[in-house]
């Protein structure tokens, strides 16, 4: 292990979520550029700007497993981190099985080699070459998976949950006055597609969460007026059996 790891300091959650974050974003970046080469004819180094995706999206696992289940050694965590990534899968993703791993690159297709029997290099495929397409779909895909189970609200989701589990009975009504207040500030949100999120999120189904929401929007005024009368009226309240 490269001992200047030890150096590197150990991070706490805000540290890692802003971690997290960036590299998400950066993932983002490469991916559109990556489609672009794609729609330029360009799938060599199309599928080559994908790998450098692949790679920020398993620094961004890292640091999400960090976050959710803690670190025992700094410094092996770092040296890993620093590392290129070759293996794994991201966090279990509450609307499917985690996505599989395309093969390893297929140095063929994509670089410079050298034959030892004919003594002289040969050059990587063409870009119209139906293997390299293949292996450019195979990657986009897995990348897809990645992005969609490694959400930018992946902390905020694991801190909720916290929260759930230690009062479960508070976890619907927070998340639908959320709801309320996202879809009353922006019309364009539909909000049928947002609870339809939160159920996905939460492994629920989205009938029940749909129903909910709905019991919810009609309990809520009520309780609104409520409060606004008790608040009205509290100075004139008198506790019984007192002057």
């Amino acid at each position: 292990m490269d001992s200047r790891y030890g150096e590197y300091p150990g991070l706490d959650r805000a540290r890692l979520r802003d971690g997290y974050k960036r590299c998400l974003e950066n993932a983002g970046r490469v991916v559109n550029d990556a489609i672009f080469l794609k729609g330029a004819g360009r799938f060599r180094s199309a599928y080559l700007v994908l790998r450098v995706a692949v790679n920020e999206l398993g620094r961004a696992m890292r640091l999400y497993d960090a976050g959710r289940s803690g670190v025992q050694n700094w410094e092996e965590w770092w040296s890993a981190f620093f590392a290129h990534h070759r293996e794994g899968q991201p966090p279990d993703n509450q609307a499917g099985e985690n996505p599989q791993k395309p093969d390893l690159v297929r140095r063929e297709l994509t670089h410079v080699r050298f034959d030892r029997e004919k003594e002289t290099f040969l050059a990587p495929r063409e870009d119209g070459d139906p293997e390299l397409r293949e292996l450019l779909e195979k990657e986009a895909a897995y990348v897809e998976s990645m992005l969609t189970a490694l959400p930018s609200y992946g902390f905020e989701l694991l801190e909720f949950r916290e929260t759930v589990q230690e009062a479960p009975e508070m976890a619907l009504p927070v998340l639908y006055a959320r709801v309320e207040e996202i879809v009353s500030g922006e019309p364009a949100v539909d909000e049928t597609d947002l609870l339809a999120a939160i159920a996905s999120d939460m492994g629920m189904s989205q009938e029940s969460v749909a129903a909910g929401f709905d019991q919810w929007s009609r309990a809520t005024p009520k309780a609104r007026a409520y409060l606004d009368l008790l608040r009205r009226v509290q100075g004139k309240l008198k506790p019984k059996g007192r002057e």
